[in-house]
């Protein structure tokens, strides 16, 4: 009890000795282990907390025990594995305890333990961009795909290490390679095949490419479609190699390559690089159009993301406890709005997690939101109506919401205020809104980016984008630029256009976030952040009302930029007695 007191006082340093004192007195009760854990991850004290976690795992399995657990380890990056750790990570992505891009770094981490993957990694690094021999490198992709856990990451998430994707883009070289020079492939050696080019479809191609390995892969494409022109037969890793450079939807013929009889783990990849896409291109017809797109930067920013639909996720997170606003008893539904939904994920997770809300999720992209709509009904998610909308012109719907999503959405149009007051205006007293903007303070070094994007003329295309990757994976150590690699969405070709090439941006501070809710009349609900962030800045503000106070988060974020690295995401409450003049414009940008 004194554990928990302390806990919900942020004070999980003391915490930690009381449970630690329950376990020594009752060692087989999984419900201490779980406390154990949640104040160690809040101390910070990582290896202490998986440890914690991972005994109430094998104490008792449950959900709640595997999302802690996933919880624990997304930060983690380990030094040394018997081997434990590794298969309960192989788990926690093939059975989803979290979203896979949020156990990517950990997962890298144990990878690289392995002393041949690290050995090779040093060399490729030392000798890029230069290639290795293909023939060791095939050597290699047997032995990788041996490892399961590396193969189940390359399914699911972007690789996000530079060493371990220069590897990667070796043994794609290698594989390319072999089919001009054997028309057989061992079965587990074609296994991995398929595999790599799961993974270049998911971080859509962002591999670095030579000319001349351009060529040779569009060699491979130019066979592959005369075969299928001609109804040849042609060998099983042809469409696993081409895979890896192409989407196979791209085929003159692709839908042909459904017809014809395939090793499994080819028919797999066919599902997601040509029956997928073709279901993506089928819903496009049915998504409603909700208002006009006629703003200039509206207008771009829809057709970057037709062009790059943000992001490409395999697996969403697992459902967690139903969403509940203003205290209102479970079976009762509510509005929920998703403003700017992309591809979905988000989405999808609420819906699951709520299924008595009914969603809208709007967007301007169609191509995003025929991804999010097929991903929907994989999970059998039936209360979601998608539509193509813009956020300025949402007023004219005639709609109100209990509960409005707008993270990573704002900062994109043209007045994020202007856009922020709409949506205000149709949630409904008494709603709670979900925010996230761009901080200026913690994106020193995307300015940093776009001011080489600028000097080099780069275009957001792939070849440039590609070019771009690699002068900043070459930077300075030191410089804000070679930073952008801390970022996920580096390694991925829509998303690192997304970070570095967005048409249209802005960064935002706390005293503007401040000026805008204290004009509009809407109250601050605090931050969404991790239980370490938490704990250090009531180690420094430790009344409870600074948890809400900007001016307090102004100073802690003074000291610590990279808090917000990925956003400002925070709750807003919409007051019951609010007036409807709090929205209106007397709030005006100009007080900014």
């Amino acid at each position: 009890m004194l554990g928990a007191a302390l806990m919900a006082q942020s004070k999980a340093s003391e915490a930690i000795h009381h449970f630690e004192h329950v376990i020594a007195l009752k060692p087989n009760l999984p419900s201490a282990y779980e406390d154990l854990a949640r104040a160690c991850l809040a101390a910070g004290h990582l290896k202490l907390a998986i440890g914690a976690a991972s005994r109430a795992l094998a104490i008792h399995e449950t959900a709640q025990t595997k999302i802690l657990f996933a919880q624990c380890v997304r930060e983690a990056r380990f030094t040394a594995d018997d081997g434990r750790i590794r298969k309960l990570m192989s788990r926690a992505l093939s059975e989803t305890w979290d979203r896979p891009r949020e156990l990517a770094g950990a997962c890298i981490s144990l990878i690289k333990l392995d002393a041949v993957v690290n050995g090779f990694i040093a060399r490729v690094d030392s000798s890029w961009p230069a290639r290795l021999p293909a023939t060791e490198l095939l050597d290699l992709s047997i032995a990788l795909s041996r490892d399961q856990l590396l193969c189940r990451l390359l399914e699911s998430s972007p690789i996000t290490d530079v060493g371990l994707e220069r590897l990667l883009t070796n043994v794609r070289l290698a594989m390319l390679t072999t089919s001009t020079v054997d028309n057989r492939c061992d079965e587990r050696l074609l296994g991995f095949y398929c595999t790599v080019a799961r993974q270049c479809f998911i971080n859509q191609y962002v591999f670095s490419m030579t000319e001349v390995e351009a060529d040779q892969a569009q060699r491979l494409q130019a066979s592959l479609e005369r075969s299928l022109a001609m109804g040849d037969p042609c060998p099983d890793f042809w469409p696993a190699i081409m895979g890896a450079y192409f989407p196979l939807h791209i085929l003159s013929k692709a839908e042909a390559l459904l017809d014809r009889s395939w090793h499994a783990c080819v028919s797999a990849l066919l599902v997601q690089q040509v029956k997928e896409p073709a279901e993506e291109r089928r819903i496009a017809s049915s998504i409603p159009v909700l208002t006009s797109i006629e703003s200039e930067v509206s207008r771009a920013v829809r057709q970057q993301y037709e062009e790059s639909p943000y992001p490409r996720w395999v697996k969403a997170g697992p459902p967690g406890q139903s969403i509940i606003l203003n205290d209102r008893p479970p079976e009762q539904g509510f509005d929920a709005l998703f403003a700017g939904c992309g591809t979905g994920l988000s989405t999808v997770e609420f819906a699951r997690q709520t299924p008595r809300a009914r969603v809208l999720a709007i967007d301007l992209s169609i191509a995003s939101l025929c991804y999010a709509q097929r991903m929907a009904q994989s999970y059998d998610v039936t209360n979601v109506e998608f539509g193509q909308a813009d956020i300025a012109k949402l007023g004219t719907i005639g709609r109100e919401f209990d509960y409005v999503e707008a993270s990573g959405v704002l900062h994109h149009l043209a007045d994020p205020w202007e856009g922020w007051r709409t949506l205000l205006a149709l949630l409904r007293p008494g709603g709670v809104m979900l925010v996230g903007l761009y901080s200026e303070l913690a994106r020193q070094s995307i300015v940093a980016a776009r001011r080489l994007i600028a000097d080099r003329g780069y275009r957001p295309i792939p070849h440039d984008i590609r070019h771009c990757r690699e002068e900043v994976m070459a930077a300075d150590g030191e410089s804000f630029l070679k930073s952008v690699i801390q970022w996920n969405d580096f390694f991925a070709m829509n998303e690192c256009r997304d970070l570095i090439f967005h048409v249209q941006e802005h960064h935002i501070t706390l005293r503007e976030i401040k000026l805008f809710l204290t004009g509009a009349g809407v109250q601050f609900g605090g931050f969404m952040l991790d239980a370490l962030t938490v704990q250090r800045f009531v180690t420094r503000f430790p009344e409870p009302a600074a948890m809400t106070n900007l001016d307090c988060w102004q100073a802690f974020e003074t000291q610590a930029p990279s808090t917000f690295a990925a956003m400002y995401q925070f709750w807003v409450h919409k007051p019951v007695a609010c007036s409807e003049a709090a929205g209106e414009k007397a709030s005006d940008r100009n007080q900014l």
